[in-house]
């Protein structure tokens, strides 16, 4: 269970990212995660747990990164569904699940403005967690249950597209514990 452990502490710390996808659009301008490549390092909970957050615009994929040292990083297909979390980069294992892609529009925007990563973002509401998005969309704080996420740096810049794909000749597990197919390789 040593191994697992990491994958179901990241799995965690995604499902928050997870439940507040699907729900989120386009409603006053805002497109969640924006239009623009970005990179973002956020701590989740008190405890400080570090991850990094890669944006693939073109593609709408999004990378997870555990900064934690167990070598984990999920991808979040925004569009399909599909999520990966791939261990060593897959050297040790390609896990994956299927979860709602992005649908409709429900952010319902606040008036109050805070200042997060040297950004200026604007309190939402989703499925009952406050989050609070850059005049661009991208998400700086999520607030839900005792782990909220908070960025602590943001930089917009090009990606690597070669970051969003797992290795070519993965083998695709079912994601243990989960109760979705996994989804079929790319």
């Amino acid at each position: 269970t040593g191994r697992r452990d990491p994958l179901r502490r990241l799995a965690s710390c995604m499902a928050l990212w997870a439940s507040l996808v699907p729900a989120l659009g386009q409603d006053r301008g805002f497109v969640l995660f924006g239009h623009r490549d970005f990179e973002m390092d956020a701590v989740q909970g008190d405890g400080g747990k570090m991850v990094r957050l890669r944006y693939l615009a073109e593609k709408r994929m999004l990378r997870i990164e555990a900064l934690d040292g167990s070598d984990q990083v999920m991808l979040r297909d925004l569009a399909q569904g599909d999520v990966l979390i791939l261990v060593a980069e897959g050297q040790r294992g390609v896990y994956g699940t299927r979860a709602r892609p992005i649908l409709g529009s429900n952010v319902v925007p606040g008036e109050a403005t805070r200042e997060v990563a040297g950004e200026t973002c604007r309190d939402a509401r989703v499925n009952g967690a406050t989050i609070c998005l850059a005049n661009d969309g991208i998400p700086l704080v999520m607030e839900e249950g005792n782990a909220p996420v908070r960025a602590i740096r943001l930089l917009r810049q090009t990606q690597n597209p070669a970051l969003f794909a797992p290795p070519k000749d993965a083998k695709i597990l079912p994601l243990p514990g989960g109760t979705q197919p996994a989804p079929a390789a790319p």
